[in-house]
């Protein structure tokens, strides 16, 4: 059984520029599957509510502590 750290519900914090994700910007996860997590987005910017990320763009996302 492979164990998969999962994003769901927890505030990202983008730690190197890539796409449209700015390094130190926080994006908050609403659903991982695994295979895609998907952040919440300001409609006002991207013009959707919610974008679906590959499992291979986690390295660029670290979970916000407190």
């Amino acid at each position: 059984m492979k164990l998969i750290h999962s994003f769901q519900g927890k505030t990202l914090i983008c730690v190197e520029d890539f796409s449209f994700f700015k390094e130190k910007h926080k994006y908050y996860c609403i659903y991982d599957s695994g295979e895609y997590f998907y952040v919440w987005c300001n409609e006002e910017v991207f013009g959707v509510n919610e974008i679906k990320i590959s499992k291979g763009c986690r390295k660029h996302f670290k979970v916000e502590s407190f």
